[in-house]
């Protein structure tokens, strides 16, 4: 496998090379690089980092616990998101974070339950690389999914729509697209009475439930939320949604609409296997296609992950939080019930400026001024307003010393543009960043020669 395409899929089925990685996959065949990262996928390992809340004897939370657990959610879903972050940068099985990460996005959640969200965490950790038929079934009946799109308050005589809108427009068909304002408000009928108990546990409540004649999808019965489920995993739109998404994030955000027919085909024909999606994605030869390389904009999510694990990169807790903040993505806060726009969206004048100073930030390992948003753009983490803080940012390049130590200096830049930078580098002057470099010794020339190029704009394309 060429190394450029090795680099590539690394940054599309990971979070990036890195020398370890380089060394272990380099020489092998792209079928035998493929089956290394799914092997590796392929332990399932739960995040337990929120504990089960305390119950009574009928395994209940009662009314003032359940306020409690509300009140210190946020900092339990903060916890859970550096957990993760953690896990992202050390777990072979990098794969699975990847898609866990996209999934994520897709049934984006911010639950006022800390434990609910680790929960669904969990379910979609498990599921990430099966059948997303079944999928959707739990995360249909998902805790946190009821209370966050509002299903808990559908009744068979008060129905509320939310959640059988959401679960067409953003879970399967997309919106506008093969449904209409009468399928939505019969599916809300049919979603009735699916509900949380005190236990945190779904619960299929059958005196709130509808069980009059539904028509959805010009289909007519006592349809349940299952009957609705299954509706919607036969429709072809759902299969050419989802992997239009798929193909945006891990090929190209611009769309080959045929290469989706046939990905949505062979999805829907495979009962949905993801694991089947991705290995053909990424076998196929137009996945490593000159215009697909360097063309996604690496997400906030990705670009952390990528610093902790080429150079061990470290902030207090609270900073690493904002950092996401800053940069656009804070784990278990979406935006919205869409999620992150991704693309473009990721970048506009403050994001890039940040994503370009990181690196300076790190070679130099001193405080930093982190200017917080204006607050009425804050998140309320239940904490009081406090001033720019200055971030002690540690860090540790052995690692990449050592693995350019034996390059000769005057092929050094070059060698390094090549390791990071997939998109073209036709604009890229190894001169002009050759004039940020600190020759005073060799360690100083590969960290500076380093930095210098994660700078570059390019270093954001993957």
């Amino acid at each position: 496998m060429k190394i450029k395409e090795l680099h590539h899929l690394l940054y599309r089925a990971a979070f990036g090379p890195t020398p370890q990685m380089v060394k272990e996959l380099k020489g092998m065949t792209r079928e035998q690089v493929v089956n290394r990262l799914f092997d590796d996928a392929g332990r399932v390992q739960d995040l337990m980092i929120i504990p089960k809340p305390e119950t009574n004897g009928k395994g209940e939370v009662g009314p003032l616990k359940t306020i409690g657990l509300i009140l210190k959610s946020q900092k339990e879903k903060d916890l859970l998101n550096l957990a993760w972050i953690d896990r992202m940068t050390v777990a072979k099985a990098s794969l699975r974070e990847k898609m866990i990460l996209f999934w994520h996005n897709h049934f984006a959640t911010s639950a006022p339950f800390g434990w609910l969200m680790q929960v669904q965490h969990n379910t979609l950790r498990r599921l990430a690389l099966g059948s997303f038929a079944e999928m959707l079934h739990e995360i249909s009946k998902d805790p946190a999914m009821i209370i966050w799109l509002n299903n808990q308050q559908n009744k068979k005589n008060a129905p509320n729509e939310n959640f059988a809108r959401e679960v067409m427009e953003l879970f399967t068909l997309g919106e506008g697209n093969g449904y209409t304002e009468r399928d939505i408000k019969e599916a809300a009928r049919a979603f009735t009475g699916w509900f949380v108990n005190q236990k945190g546990e779904f619960e299929f409540n059958e005196k709130q439930h509808d069980v009059d004649n539904k028509t959805v999808f010009g289909n007519t019965g006592n349809w349940n939320g299952n009957h609705i489920i299954d509706f919607l995993l036969t429709k072809q739109e759902t299969a050419t949604y989802l992997c239009r998404k798929i193909y945006k994030t891990f090929v190209n955000n611009t769309v080959d609409e045929k290469r989706v027919a046939d990905l949505a085909s062979r999805f829907r024909t495979s009962n949905y296997n993801i694991d089947d999606l991705m290995r053909h994605i990424f076998m196929s030869d137009w996945f490593y296609a000159s215009e697909n390389i360097g063309a996604v904009i690496c997400s906030p999510v990705e670009l952390i992950v990528r610093f902790k694990k080429l150079v061990q990169f470290q902030v207090d807790d609270k900073q690493q939080l904002a950092y996401q903040d800053l940069l656009g993505q804070t784990l278990f806060s979406p935006p919205n019930v869409a999620g992150w726009k991704g693309g473009r969206a990721w970048i506009d004048s403050s994001t890039l400026l940040f994503r370009l100073n990181i690196p300076t930030t790190i070679i130099n390992s001193n405080a930093i001024k982190l200017n917080k948003r204006p607050a009425f753009e804050e998140k309320d983490r239940g904490e009081k307003p406090q001033k720019d803080q200055q971030v002690v940012v540690k860090s540790d390049w052995g690692v990449l010393v050592n693995y350019f130590k034996d390059v000769p200096a005057e092929q050094l830049t070059d060698e390094v543009i090549q390791f990071f930078i997939t998109a073209p580098a036709t604009r890229i002057s190894s001169a002009l960043i050759e004039q940020h470099v600190d020759t005073r010794t060799p360690q100083r020339r590969i960290i500076t020669t380093i930095a210098a190029v994660m700078k570059l704009p390019e270093f954001q394309l993957i």
